[in-house]
């Protein structure tokens, strides 16, 4: 009885309610590795059904002809429950690989339909930063891409990407640096336990002062040419450094250029987080920039390997997913009448083929012990 007591307590806890998340999110990880595999067996998918052969859909003793891309729904009745699930699948996939519906407003929710749908994105390239910014809709002026104000150990101050940082600096590394690192050394517990060279993905990570190790090589391949002094004189920049230096470098004002020349060593510089806010802040139309914004850049579209939607309950209403191949859901639907208006999102008139649907059941093992 005491065990028994035992038991039940532990399978109430959040540390027990974690690991069910993560064996679901690993059972539904898997599963897709595994469908996606077979396709790539089949001859990969054919995304236009006007010319994709005859499938399971219409020959149901020929299933190894289906060939439709595919596109995974992961349903759950607990917002609190998806986004625990879905924290272990991004860490399985890229974030592109996922589209959301899980809260935020109307305009986003179609994006991101749109996106697992078409396997597409739409929005526009940055013509400073070459940051992507989505467009939803809605009028797009200012680039929302991040960018970070940093200082190097001359007191040399300028912008850079988030994706030149190389890691964050540790108290091991700051205390070996011969007074070479800046800053203040980063712990690891701030960062959850992740590595140092994770610190770049999140600026929930980030603090004043941080010390890092970036990449400050000017012609780098992965990042956009930057505009010449010349250029950005034409642009403003004389006007940025009026109004920086008058609010002693606290503001918002800065802009994204020419990156200093630190010869052989550019490729592991050690520099101080100053701040950080959006390119479209820091370039700041009303106040000084001249040059070419978002409203001068035509609107395109960038292929994306969209194959899964986070999808909660709440916001699956009047939903078309007749395009679905796979439906997983996180709790068992007792109701039969809501289970069937749940699986009639994809297994609906107008669908392109069968649809495997599946509840997630996780169970605690014991030991013979």
């Amino acid at each position: 009885a005491r065990f028994d007591l035992l038991l039940s307590e532990y399978l109430g806890t959040d540390s027990f309610q974690s690991l069910v998340d993560e064996k679901q999110a690993q059972y539904i990880v898997e599963a897709v590795k595994r469908e996606r595999s077979e396709l790539n067996a089949r001859g990969g998918s054919i995304p236009d059904d006007s010319n994709a052969p005859i499938t399971a859909a219409t020959s149901s003793n020929n299933v190894a002809c289906d060939r439709r891309p595919i596109k995974v729904v992961v349903y759950s009745q607990s917002h609190s429950n998806l986004l625990s699930v879905a924290e272990y699948i991004y860490r399985s996939f890229q974030a592109e690989n996922i589209a959301e519906l899980t809260e935020g407003k109307i305009a986003d929710m179609a994006y991101e339909l749109g996106r697992f749908r078409n396997s597409y994105k739409e929005g526009k390239k940055c013509r400073i930063c070459g940051g992507w910014n989505d467009y939803n809709g809605k009028k797009l002026i200012g680039c929302r891409r991040l960018l970070m104000e940093v200082c190097d150990a001359e007191g040399r101050t300028f912008l850079i990407e988030p994706e030149r940082v190389n890691r964050a600096v540790g108290q091991v590394e700051f205390n070996k640096s011969n007074n070479g690192a800046v800053g203040t050394p980063v712990d690891m517990i701030r960062l959850g336990g992740a590595p140092l060279s994770d610190y770049r993905i999140s600026h929930k990570n980030w603090q004043v002062g941080d010390s890092l190790c970036i990449n400050a090589r000017g012609d780098h391949p992965l990042f956009q040419k930057r505009w010449s002094h010349n250029q950005w004189a034409a642009y403003g920049s004389d006007r940025c450094m009026e109004l920086a230096e008058k609010d002693n470098f606290q503001g918002r004002d800065g802009f994204l250029g020419p990156l200093p020349d630190y010869e052989e060593r550019c490729d592991s510089v050690h520099v101080k987080l100053n701040k950080w806010q959006v390119c479209g802040k820091f370039h700041g139309k009303n106040r000084w920039y001249l040059g070419p914004t978002l409203e001068d850049v035509d609107l395109e579209k960038e292929l994306q390997d969209v194959f899964i939607l986070l999808l909660d309950a709440k916001l699956s209403h009047g939903l078309d997913l007749s395009f679905v191949t796979h439906l997983f859901l996180l709790e068992p639907i007792d109701d039969a009448a809501l289970l069937e208006q749940v699986t009639s999102r994809a297994h609906r008139l107008g669908c392109t083929g069968p649809v495997t649907i599946e509840t997630v059941n996780v169970w605690q093992e014991l030991d013979g012990e």
